[in-house]
């Protein structure tokens, strides 16, 4: 089933759809959305079923709607999108966490060393003109031998979560931005873990991804790209964007996206200072 969802807006620098949400549009694709779940096969409708006997409230119709905006409302893709996230949810927390709240105190609570990495980071008040929630990875930070992969995953799954709690980010979209530091090293590229995040990124988690832009890669990301682009769907592949350069050419590139230095941490060149310690411990007071 396509998506009729065609009037709205297109955005001049990511060139997305953004649907006008009029209240018949979400009527109609929250009962097709539904209808669609029924018509899986049984395999591929296990692992939400499973949800939905151990976790209904945590199925809500704007938990649910998250799949539809990411899909931009085509309610068929919407709901393979919800099934895999289940699929993908149970693979990456196991069968008892990931069914329980996606907070630190729960479902990652054994996460913490991989949180304090700062390998992912995302600050609720960064965001681009129209809304868009922005994550920062950094490939310099991983070191799996302090944390098991796994682990780095689900704070991947908790960072996305939390930038999806803006519904402006869930209509228009989030930016990941891929940062690499002048010591970056090729030990630190892990195809294991791009795997696990690709396999969470692309068609699990309601991210609608408007770009990611990759900050001066360094020399050896050239043996690294081919693989990279191997995970990737070709939708993605269309959305990375690479940045070479001083940082004058870099921020220069930018700012045709209406990214400025205000809006950007000091690791990208911003002026944005980043405590995401203390932002965790908020979350971690607040039950998130």
């Amino acid at each position: 089933m396509s998506s009729e969802a065609t009037q709205g807006q297109t955005d001049v620098q990511y060139g997305q759809l953004h649907p006008a949400e009029t209240p018949e549009l979400l009527a109609k694709k929250r009962v097709e959305f539904e209808e669609e779940l029924k018509t899986l096969p049984t395999k591929e409708r296990k692992s939400f079923e499973q949800a939905q006997e151990k976790c209904p409230e945590l199925l809500t119709d704007d938990f649910k709607l998250m799949f539809l905006r990411s899909e931009v409302f085509n309610a068929d893709l919407a709901a393979k999108r919800y099934a895999h996230y289940w699929d993908e949810r149970i693979e990456t927390f196991g069968p008892e966490k990931a069914f329980q709240q996606l907070t630190i105190e729960k479902a990652l609570k054994d996460d913490w060393t991989a949180f304090s990495r700062d390998y992912i980071t995302f600050m609720p008040d960064l965001k681009d003109p129209m809304g868009r929630s922005i994550v920062f990875i950094n490939p310099s930070k991983h070191d799996p031998s302090k944390y098991e992969r796994i682990s780095m995953v689900r704070a991947l799954w908790y960072h996305l979560h939390a930038a999806l709690e803006s519904k402006e980010a869930q209509k228009h979209g989030v930016i990941v931005f891929i940062i690499f530091q002048h010591h970056a090293k090729l030990s630190q590229f892990d195809r294991e873990m791009g795997e696990l995040n690709m396999s969470s990124l692309q068609g699990a988690i309601p991210v609608r991804l408007s770009a990611m832009h990759v900050i001066r890669p360094p020399t050896f990301f050239k043996i690294t790209r081919m693989f990279m682009k191997m995970l990737m769907s070709e939708r993605t592949t269309h959305r990375v964007i690479f940045h070479f350069g001083e940082e004058c050419e870099v921020f220069e590139k930018l700012a045709t996206f209406r990214l400025e230095r205000n809006m950007l941490p000091v690791e990208v060149g911003g002026d944005v200072e980043v405590d995401v310690a203390a932002w965790l411990e908020k979350c971690k007071s607040a039950n998130k």
